[in-house]
């Protein structure tokens, strides 16, 4: 029993550690206007300068996409990831 709960930590643990630095690189040039705009917008966010397209953001999912990705993205808290 002992056994088989260490080796379940150890997957857990190497699972929650590799999320943490496959999903950084997205291609920007392969993705829409609307998720580049919204991108942008949420990097500046990030770096200080709240910006969003309030309209955008409700009604356009790839915007919405955009920006959470580039608020998350630009941080300068979670740039290491």
């Amino acid at each position: 029993m002992k056994k088989v709960v260490t080796l379940s930590l150890i997957a857990l643990s190497a699972m929650l550690f590799s999320a943490c630095s496959s999903s950084s690189g997205i291609n920007m040039d392969a993705q829409t206007p609307s998720f580049q705009n919204g991108a942008q917008a949420g990097c500046d966010t990030a770096k200080g300068e709240y910006t969003k397209d309030h309209h955008a953001f409700k009604t356009d999912m790839e915007y919405q996409n955009g920006w959470f990705y580039g608020r998350k993205h630009c941080n300068p808290v979670d740039a290491k990831h």
